[in-house]
């Protein structure tokens, strides 16, 4: 989708839980948002997630919008979302010779209409329960595999916005079909020396491991 010149873009950016983000979900609602309005709706990432509001936010400006409003996306209201979309946009700001003015909405709590959805719904009948316990009892859920080597990728918003997303996803793929074990993690600090991996067993901490450092980093343990 083209932004239109000079007009606005309107980023949404959802709030991964400890388990991800329905991606799926969140695309269905940038939809319906776009059917709402005029504008192009994107969808960018703080942290754990690409594509990373930098990189939407770089897209907007080689497209000519003139203005970009980011929505943080959260119930109820997350004060660290909140709070780091503004950074982030201002380190985005900082770091860019020109680009569009960007705005950020308030809180999803602060509108009366979303009480209105959540009261509609408690109004309705509801669906029974008829999932299944089993997963619960699985076996697979009690065998331990431990890998020869376990590298952890720092997924924070600093580590984001310096290429976290690409350096993960060449681990991973390096590391399929091997002993290797490649997990994404929350912020684990120093963020200024991102993209962090912290390499299991030896406990180093490897710094600004970009896509070319991380092929290596796999090919020399």
């Amino acid at each position: 989708m083209t932004a239109p010149a000079a007009g606005r873009v309107v980023v949404l950016v959802p709030r991964p839980t400890p388990s991800g983000v329905d991606e799926r979900s969140v695309a269905r609602l940038a939809g319906a948002v776009a059917d709402r309005g005029p504008w192009p709706v994107r969808i960018a990432y703080l942290d754990q997630g690409a594509p990373s509001i930098h990189d939407v936010l770089d897209e907007a400006a080689d497209e000519g919008a003139r203005e970009v409003l980011v929505v943080p996306l959260a119930v109820p209201a997350d004060g660290y979302l909140a709070s780091w979309v503004a950074r982030a946009v201002a380190h985005w700001r900082e770091t860019r010779p020109a680009g569009p003015d960007v705005l950020t909405s308030g809180a999803l709590t602060d509108t009366a209409l979303l009480a209105d959805a959540v009261a509609e719904l408690a109004g309705e009948p509801g669906t029974p329960v008829t999932a299944s316990p089993r997963s619960f009892r699985s076996p697979a859920w009690s065998t331990l595999e431990v890998p020869d080597r376990h590298l952890l990728v720092c997924r924070g918003p600093r580590c984001t916005v310096y290429g976290a997303g690409a350096t993960y996803g060449v681990l991973a793929d390096a590391a399929r079909g091997t002993t290797t074990q490649v997990t994404p993690i929350g912020c684990i600090g120093p963020c200024n020396l991102g993209p962090l991996v912290i390499d299991h067993p030896s406990g180093q901490w490897h710094q600004k491991v970009d896509a070319v450092a991380a092929a290596d980093l796999l090919r020399d343990p």
